[in-house]
């Protein structure tokens, strides 16, 4: 008999057994791949159990509906970027050695470079979640503090290179140099451009090079 652990302010179950967790991860790939394909708003929790291949009521065992999957999924989102590409990055970008004009450019690019390609991991997925940041507070206050684990990356970068930045204010040029890469690459996997992206990524590597480090 599965075991769980009760959780009273949602009154769904939290399984502590194997078998209870994997069925509890089928559901959370299953909803994942329905998101992807149909939106969240065109996916109901009765599609989520039968694609995980069970019984609608085993779904409510775990879910009370598809909100708390649909968070359920942006973290696991979230997760596999920072794992599969951002980590490894951040750890690389901070232990590079800066002697010369040459490595704050290489720096840069790493950066570019590494946001770019966690934005490859499930671009579908990625355009659901930024639609439902502006019509759901729950959305909208996890994809805030999946921010600010971003921002206080690029903070520490910029902390250990302040001898070097143009810049005074460190907050303020980690904010624009997120929210400048972030626009731009997200446009650039989201849509389809005349221009190539090696281009466009190139011109937004020599931009934050300036912004950074050539004083006016």
């Amino acid at each position: 008999m599965e075991t769980y652990v009760d959780i009273e302010q949602s009154k769904a179950r939290v399984p502590v057994q194997s078998r209870g967790i994997q069925t509890k991860s089928s559901i959370i790939n299953a909803a994942k791949e329905l998101f992807e394909e149909k939106g969240y708003h065109g996916t109901n929790s009765k599609e989520i159990a039968a694609r995980a291949g069970l019984a609608t009521g085993t779904f409510y065992s775990y879910f009370n509906d598809k909100k708390p999957v649909f968070l359920e999924v942006i973290r696991n989102y979230y997760r596999e970027i920072t794992e599969t590409v951002l980590s490894d990055a951040a750890v690389d970008i901070l232990n590079m050695e800066i002697r010369k004009k040459e490595d704050l450019k290489k720096m840069i690019h790493e950066l570019v470079r590494a946001l770019y390609n966690a934005h490859s991991i499930s671009p579908k997925l990625h355009r659901e979640i930024t639609a439902m940041i502006y019509s759901d507070p729950e959305v909208e206050t996890l994809i805030k503090g999946e921010e600010k684990n971003s921002m206080n990356a690029v903070r520490a970068l910029l902390s250990k290179i302040s001898g070097r930045l143009a810049v005074k204010d460190i907050d303020a040029a980690a904010e624009i140099i997120l929210r400048s890469s972030e626009e731009v690459i997200h446009r650039l996997r989201m849509f389809e451009n005349t221009i190539p992206d090696e281009r466009i990524l190139n011109e937004l590597e020599d931009m934050l090079y300036r912004y950074l480090f050539v004083k006016v």
